[in-house]
């Protein structure tokens, strides 16, 4: 069983600050970093993640992807994922980025919580999910779960079209 902190952060910008980040251009990550699929974070992540190198793996539910039982295949990518962020990339960090209002987590997804749950028993909800990721990270590897709020506003993503344009 891994030895990993309890503590479930909120404050993901100060972790990410405190990160010491290797300015060697080699072909290493800092981190590999597991997020939910939720399209209101994409751009948080991206602006959060800048100037770190960092693998992704994208679960709905994130740590519930990767832990729950009903589709087992999930939680084999991300640790074969991770077998091989840890051997290509040489990947010492595991950052799982929890949120609020997860649908992975409700009815509709894998029914741990109801609509509109209670804001500590969502809390704990997701506390549950990460301990039991937790235990399967390599003890050599530094772990780190967080829990964010929902942006108060959902940015507009945008694309230029590049076929079909002369």
């Amino acid at each position: 069983m891994a030895e990993h902190s309890e503590q479930h952060l909120i404050d993901f910008a100060t972790t990410l600050k405190k990160l010491k980040v290797d300015p060697d251009p080699n072909h290493e990550a800092d981190v590999l970093l597991l997020t939910c699929m939720d399209f209101r974070f994409l751009l948080t992540i991206s602006e959060l993640m800048k100037g770190i190198k960092y693998d992704h793996v994208v679960l709905a539910g994130a740590a519930l992807g990767a832990v729950q039982c009903e589709k087992p295949h999930w939680g084999k990518t991300f640790f074969d994922h991770l077998g091989l962020a840890v051997g290509l990339h040489n990947v010492k960090n595991v950052f799982v980025m929890e949120h609020r209002e997860c649908g992975a987590y409700g009815p509709k997804g894998f029914g741990l919580l109801p609509d509109k749950p209670d804001r500590e028993e969502e809390r704990k909800a997701h506390m549950r999910q990460v301990k039991k990721l937790a235990i399967d990270i390599p003890d050599d590897l530094n772990f780190a779960a967080f829990l964010l709020e929902v942006p108060p506003s959902i940015q507009e993503i945008t694309f230029d079209q590049l076929i079909g344009e002369d």
